[in-house]
């Protein structure tokens, strides 16, 4: 075929779009598309092939011998009954040959001149229920260069013939050639009303301008080429391989047809982009719902330490002036004296009872505050969650349907949606972390006041206990320790002022230790709470990553073919042609 071509130009332009094939195959097989691999296979070979006819029509329209007239050689069977029961492409060959390829393929060789620039398919009645038009559909009709078009001239108006070639000529847009078959059976007028007709019937079917040749293969065969009506044809396939012409109608049928397949595949890969968009828009939503989320919390928890530490002094004030009145002279002297004979009204005895009370008066005062901090703290997560989910629920309805591209790490997509959702409900009931979120703002508010109770009640034990026997032991000495109540009263009063202070100091000290205590014990949960969550969004994370990885190539190839498509198809290489442009 090299040699038929007129110009430089359609070799480059033959070049190109071979490449630009060679890049939609590289495609098909990244996206796991075998019918479009076998389809963009077959259209690379098709360019460097002989010119492809593909003959159609209904059964006994006259197909068969339409096609031995043509090559001047009984190459296919005729009969009374239908003859061609499988496709049947017929090629040069130097020495004659019949194979089967296939059980709905035979593949015919002889040594006829012609066949050396065409190739000729003969196919079964498009009226009969056969697999083999699945076969013409897909593989030959997309390949083919020209398609003749065999009518019955005397009824050229059956209903499958037509419908087969809307497939034909609006599905892929090849050019379609009418043969009227068999008119030396009608009269002249009655041929010329049957043409009208058929052109009209083109006309409808939007086929502009539509070629019909009327033909006989008997005439043919009998040796009136002149009323045969295969001159004509034999003319018109000769101008187009003479001058060229057939190449470039090669050249523009595969490219129209690398147009429709990548047209075809536009829709799916832009769905494929807006999946992959949504899936990452909703990775850096669910991040930055957690960052949120993880900072709200810190801030809950700094409030509720500042409102506990307030809460702390207020009592730690009264605390002080309650401790301040209990070692008044009167009241350390009556208690030492009552103590001698009561040990219930002795100096330990209001030691425990003091402890007691501060301790009973704290946790009402604290207990408010720290349950509805808590409680704050605990509905932030709650809405974190809810957030989440949304998120999840939304991605999980946006899934990409395609029949056209396959890739493996979509066909988890849905499996760890659904996994990570069910990690998130499970924390959000009674189990794993959680296990009982519901009930944590109560847990943390008894270990908040547990906590803080303890901790004023020890500094009280510790102060009057130690504070007050160190002040008597100073006094009066060890040898006369416990000699007599008004000297232990004397020396406790003696120390009071030192006492107090150092009780007083002892409890300012333990409110910074309280509050850091409490921010200690609320981040310490906020930090496992956060870290699980983390845990449970790292499998939807790496999905993404994984699946940005898997369909970014393909948008990135399918990117490049429409730039080398458009670039391709807007050249003027084939406008001589008459080539149709998009």
């Amino acid at each position: 075929m090299a040699s038929q071509i007129i110009n430089e130009q359609l070799h480059a332009y033959r070049d190109r779009l071979d490449g630009l094939l060679g890049r939609v195959q590289a495609l098909a097989t990244h996206i796991n598309n075998a019918d479009l691999q076998r389809t963009t296979h077959n259209l690379r070979r098709n360019i460097n092939e002989p010119f492809l006819f593909v003959v159609v029509g209904e059964v006994k329209a006259g197909k068969s011998s339409f096609v031995n007239a043509l090559l001047e050689a009984e190459v296919c069977a005729t009969d009374i009954e239908p003859c061609t029961d499988s496709i049947q492409q017929i090629v040069y060959a130097e020495v004659a040959f019949t194979e089967q390829v296939e059980p709905s393929l035979r593949k015919i060789g002889r040594p006829i001149p012609i066949l050396q620039d065409i190739s000729v398919v003969d196919t079964p009645g498009t009226n009969t229920v056969i697999d083999e038009h699945q076969i013409i559909t897909e593989r030959y009709i997309p390949n083919s260069d020209l398609t003749f078009f065999v009518l019955f001239a005397k009824n050229p108006y059956q209903k499958s013939a037509w419908d087969f070639l809307d497939f034909v000529s609006a599905e892929w847009r090849k050019k379609v050639v009418f043969i009227l078959q068999q008119a030396d059976l009608l009269r002249p007028a009655d041929l010329q009303t049957n043409l009208e007709r058929v052109r009209e019937y083109a006309y409808q079917k939007q086929i502009k301008a539509p070629i019909i040749f009327p033909t006989s293969a008997v005439l043919e065969q009998e040796g009136d080429g002149a009323n045969s009506g295969f001159g004509p044809v034999r003319q018109y396939i000769q101008a187009m391989v003479s001058s060229g012409e057939s190449y470039k109608i090669k050249l523009r049928s595969v490219s129209q047809t690398t147009q429709q397949i990548i047209a075809l595949l536009n829709t799916d890969v832009e769905a494929l982009h807006r999946q992959l968009a949504v899936d990452r828009t909703t990775a850096q939503s669910i991040r930055t719902k957690i960052d949120a989320g993880r900072g709200r919390s810190r801030y809950e928890i700094n409030t509720l330490a500042d409102r506990l530490a307030a809460r702390y002094e207020i009592m730690s004030a009264r605390i002080k002036r309650d401790f301040r009145e209990s070692l008044s002279v009167l009241t350390v002297v009556r208690r030492s004296f009552v103590g001698l004979f009561n040990q219930e009204a002795s100096m330990q005895a209001w030691v425990d009872e003091f402890q007691e009370r501060c301790a009973r008066d704290l946790r009402a005062s604290l207990e408010e505050a720290s349950v509805e901090g808590a409680q704050h703290f605990v509905d932030g997560i709650r809405q974190l969650f809810d957030g989440l989910n949304q998120d999840l629920d939304s991605v999980k309805t946006h899934r990409l349907e395609s029949s056209h591209i396959s890739l493996k790490v979509l066909e988890r997509r849905q499996e760890v949606i659904e996994s990570v959702m069910a990690k998130v409900a499970n924390l959000m009931a009674d189990q794993g972390l959680g296990d009982g979120l519901m009930t944590q703002a109560g847990d943390m508010a008894n270990e908040i006041v547990g906590g803080a109770i303890m901790a004023v009640a020890g500094t009280i034990l510790h102060v009057v206990q130690f504070a007050v026997a160190e002040a008597i032991l100073s006094a009066i000495g060890i040898a006369f320790a416990g000699v007599g109540v008004v000297v232990l009263a004397i020396g406790i009063l003696w120390q009071r002022n030192r006492i107090i202070g150092k009780f007083e100091q002892a409890l300012d000290s333990e409110k910074a230790r309280f509050q850091q205590e409490v921010a200690g014990r609320l981040n310490e949960k906020l930090g496992l709470i956060y870290e699980e969550v983390e845990r449970i969004f790292t499998q939807f994370y790496d999905y993404v990553e994984r699946e940005e990885a898997a369909v970014q190539p393909v948008l990135d190839q399918y990117q490049a073919i429409q730039q080398e498509a458009t670039a391709l198809f807007s050249t003027k290489a084939l406008d001589a042609s008459g080539a149709e442009r998009r």
